[in-house]
């Protein structure tokens, strides 16, 4: 009897999942992120730019770039995290993800300080990496966002 209870014990609490489903898991969640940056970031972007040119910058990029570039992050980083956690995630993983775009903001800005970067150069580089930077916590946490952690932490967690 003392053998079935330590049997019962060690045994997983859910079903191991196929390697297709683990990758399929991580690929709609990267859409998805990348989804809600796009739907809920560009038209703020917009609003913001817009806002400028009545306020007496149409040439806002052109006369500050690295203040756009933060600008575009800051936004983009909002709407990740509100993003994450509508969808119920954990201010930890809510702030890992939305800070991608802020650091990818900060690189770029460098960069271009450094002289290693065209300055024109850098609005561009934020619309080609601001969805791949996410892949980095993604990667860090791949047992998160393949779907391989246990749920129901993730729900203890949550409510934290």
């Amino acid at each position: 009897m003392e053998t079935d209870i330590k049997h019962e014990i060690h045994q997983p609490q859910h079903q191991e999942q196929s390697l297709f489903a683990s990758v399929w898991y991580f690929v709609r969640h990267y859409i998805e992120m990348c989804l809600a940056m796009c739907i809920g970031g560009i038209p703020l972007i917009f609003l913001f730019f817009w806002g400028a040119a009545r306020l007496g910058y149409p040439d806002f990029v052109q006369r500050f770039p690295e203040l756009s570039i933060m600008v575009i992050g800051i936004i983009l980083s909002l709407i990740m995290g509100a993003w994450m956690r509508i969808r119920g995630m954990t201010w930890r993983l809510s702030l890992e993800m939305g800070s991608t775009t802020i650091l990818l903001g900060i690189l770029l800005v460098g960069l271009s300080g450094l002289g290693i970067l065209q300055r024109s150069s850098q609005l561009e580089w934020m619309k080609l990496l601001a969805c791949p930077v996410m892949l980095i916590p993604m990667f860090i946490r791949l047992d998160h966002y393949s779907g391989r952690m246990d749920h129901s932490l993730h729900s203890m967690h949550a409510m934290h």
